[in-house]
């Protein structure tokens, strides 16, 4: 059984993004007019009325940014799988099979984590004290979901046979590593989230529109980020667990 060091996984993970960032940013800036007119339809018709009883226009532009935002976090997960795992270099915008199967895979486990997720908030509005129970199983959570997120990369090769089970059983005895994966990538991510939200609110107290514009540019970049970082944290994974690779 191979024991995995989330700081050693974490560490290879921003290396990849590093040492091969020209590769990065040809997959990402493929992407980026296509999500900054996405962010710009947001920004432009505002956010979508919860009270409403029947779909909006501004209802269906969200709904359609989001599924298009979807759409280039998998492609460049797939492409960046594919690059780390076997040398492939893709060529303009990918939209494959590999990249629908792998974008409904990524629906799954964020069903995964939302209806525990939602559920925990129902139960802390009507009873706070339930916080000190829930969050920690929620947190908890994320260790299963990394386990099962090692699936992903097999589905960027096409490896229709390696399933949610097998990315369990490949790391079996692992649990608690792959929680430290998990949280250190979200330590990671949510940092340059409140970096950008600082700075973005700073910019605005000056000039409203230039700090919303800049807000935006930033939220693309960070989505651009995270994106490559958290397919190579996946594909370190899958790299250790199943084709036995070190790092």
């Amino acid at each position: 059984m191979r024991k995995l060091s989330p700081t050693k996984a974490i560490t290879h993970a921003l290396k990849s993004v590093w040492t091969y960032r020209s590769v990065a940013i040809r997959i990402a800036m493929l992407w980026v007019p296509v999500m900054f007119i996405c962010g710009l339809l947001e920004l432009y018709v505002g956010p979508p009325d919860t009270e409403a009883q029947q779909l909006s226009s501004v209802n269906l532009i969200q709904m359609g940014t989001g599924i298009l935002s979807i759409i280039a976090v998998c492609s460049m997960a797939v492409s960046w799988h594919r690059f780390i795992l076997r040398d492939e270099l893709s060529h303009g915008l990918r939209l494959d099979a590999n990249v629908l199967r792998y974008a409904g895979n990524t629906l799954l486990i964020m069903l995964a984590m939302l209806v525990p997720s939602l559920l925990f908030l129902v139960a802390v509005l009507g009873a706070p004290a339930t916080a000190a129970i829930g969050l920690p199983a929620l947190v908890l959570l994320g260790g299963a979901i990394t386990r099962l997120s090692i699936k992903l990369p097999a589905v960027a090769l096409g490896n229709r046979e390696f399933t949610f089970g097998n990315a369990w059983a490949a790391s079996e005895g692992n649990f608690w590593p792959c929680l430290g994966v998990f949280l250190l990538s979200w330590a990671i991510t949510l940092s340059g989230l409140l970096v950008l939200i600082l700075a973005g609110g700073a910019l605005e107290q000056v000039n409203s529109l230039f700090g919303q514009v800049f807000t935006l540019a930033g939220a693309v970049l960070l989505q651009l980020f995270y994106s490559i970082f958290n397919a190579s944290v996946f594909t370190s994974l899958y790299g250790f667990f199943v084709e036995r690779r070190d790092f």
